[in-house]
């Protein structure tokens, strides 16, 4: 599984970071990724960046770059570097919150999943309960990672 800032930013909100370790996917990103949510992060006292540096440290996420460095049109370098790596290493979930980086992923064939659809998923498959995938989805909301339109209509889709 390659993850985007905005997956990593998305969890630690909700405090939720330790579903990562519940995923049956090893968790990697670009190295571009850990500067923005973790280094500048902390420059900017940003509150969720010790936790989600923590889970490097941990090994729960891992550094990878990818050997293509190039900046894709449409989408920012970052997201460019995480769709690279998933594509480099054939991953079997690109874990997004962004919707320029989930549509791109998907014209190129690759599987990008929503942090809400990765809930759901842990959910599924009795890795989360019911009452901490609702509670989570209501964090959600309410940290504005997602609108009440966007749930309404995921949860109309499943």
């Amino acid at each position: 599984m390659v993850l985007d800032s905005s997956a990593l930013i998305t969890l630690a909100g909700a405090e939720a970071l330790a579903l990562l370790a519940r995923s049956p996917h090893r968790a990697i990103t670009p190295s571009e990724v850990y500067r923005e949510t973790v280094e500048i992060g902390l420059v900017k006292a940003c509150p969720d960046a010790a936790a989600i540096g923590r889970l490097f440290q941990q090994g729960v996420v891992r550094v990878q770059d990818p050997r293509r460095r190039e900046k894709l049109a449409g989408i920012s370098r970052t997201d460019s570097l995480v769709l690279l790596l998933a594509e480099e290493v054939s991953a079997a979930v690109l874990l997004v919150n962004d919707q320029a980086l989930w549509r791109k992923a998907e014209q190129r064939g690759l599987a990008a999943q929503y942090t809400a659809e990765f809930v759901q998923e842990l959910c599924r498959t009795g890795r989360v309960s019911r009452r901490r995938r609702d509670s989570l989805f209501r964090d959600f909301v309410a940290n504005r990672r997602y609108s009440e339109q966007f749930m309404e209509a995921f949860f109309l889709r499943r």
